[in-house]
């Protein structure tokens, strides 16, 4: 089969979407790739974002649509656009459009007061554009694209605008053996005996990482001998590490060798996250084996509750956080997470059975 895998983005999607890609490969799929290159689209010192990304889709889908006929399958990631490129249903019935975070999701998110309020017209324009370019599709003939989604909560996101149909495929998991990894907090002087509470994803308001970092730091301060490790980069890292203390370590980028020897090392992952499409770095985390402390979001509560996880679902009170720390420790998780071969197998076969 001839494969072709396309998005804009980068860090998780991107990462996902080459991994999947790389196991058609070892299936022995051709897999040709269109990806990110260089930095965000910028009009002076303004990133344009959604727009920005909106048009490279068009300019995209309308070139390969062109010359379609050379792929079996064509995957997109979170595909917009302010016009259809095509309406030819041979081309859209190749299509499978995987959805891992939804603009009517952010538009609420700035509505909360997560994201800062200024941007209430941005995202509200953006999610109006979304909602145009799928149903917009909705009005050819064609049984594509076909639509997926990494967590089920995302099906009621998607079926805001008019998408009823789609199929849950969950990210895939890989980590090495555990015990693979030398220790890495003595680097940074926690004691091996401690309870070592571990955090890690891009300093973005979704995450919260200063919701975050105060309350792990102060349920940290009141329990003996725990130390928190904050690790990501983003726009908020000024922000977040202005919390940090003793206690509270706030690191910066890791490499991937790197967040392999913390996850190895910690004794809790811990995520206060405002919205996740799927949490990537949670399902990391189980397969470390290590318990949990989450916010009490539908993609975090989807996998405590499907893998049986060690761990709280908790709301933003420090006692409570506290509370849990101190309650699953000692716990371990035993979870059997999807593998990336499997995952890669569910996507051809939508293709396969079209």
């Amino acid at each position: 089969m001839d494969c072709l895998v396309i998005t804009p983005h980068r860090l998780g999607i991107r990462e996902m979407a080459e991994r999947v890609g790389e196991e058609w490969g070892a299936l022995g799929h051709d897999v040709d790739y269109i990806l990110a290159k260089g930095a965000a689209a910028r009009v002076g010192t303004i990133t344009i974002g959604v727009p920005g990304i909106a048009l490279w889709w068009y300019r995209t889908l309308k070139e390969i649509a062109a010359n379609h006929q050379q792929y079996d399958l064509i995957w997109t990631h979170q595909p917009v656009a302010p016009l259809l490129p095509t309406t030819d249903s041979t081309f859209w019935n190749k299509v499978i459009a995987t959805t891992h975070t939804t603009l009517h999701r952010e538009y609420e998110l700035v509505r909360e007061g997560v994201y800062p309020t200024r941007l209430l017209p941005y995202y509200w324009l953006a999610k109006t554009g979304e909602a145009h370019f799928h149903q917009s599709l909705a009005t050819i003939d064609a049984a594509g694209p076909h639509y997926t989604v990494v967590s089920p909560h995302l099906r009621d996101e998607i079926n805001q605008f008019g998408i009823e149909t789609s199929t849950y495929i969950p990210n895939g998991v890989f980590t090495p053996e555990a015990d693979s990894f030398e220790p890495i907090r003595s680097k940074y002087g926690i004691p091996e005996t401690a309870t070592l509470v571990f955090n890690i994803g891009s300093l973005t308001p979704q995450k919260r990482p200063e919701v975050c970092a105060q309350h792990l730091r102060a349920a940290a301060e009141t329990l003996d001998d725990t130390y928190v490790v904050m690790a990501g980069d983003g726009p908020l890292r000024e922000a977040v590490s202005s919390h940090a203390s003793e206690s509270l370590r706030v690191i910066g980028y890791v490499s991937e060798n790197e967040k392999w020897r913390w996850f190895s090392d910690a004794d809790i992952f811990a995520s206060l996250s405002a919205y996740e499409g799927m949490p990537v770095a949670t399902a990391e985390a189980l397969s470390f084996n290590l318990p949990v402390v989450l916010s009490d979001i539908p993609s975090h509560r989807h996998l405590v509750e499907t893998y049986d996880a060690a761990g709280s679902l908790i709301t933003d009170d420090t006692a409570e956080i506290a509370k849990a720390i101190a309650t699953h420790r000692n716990e371990r998780s035993a979870v059997s997470l999807p593998s990336w071969p499997a995952v890669a197998e569910q996507y051809l076969e939508i293709i396969q059975q079209r």
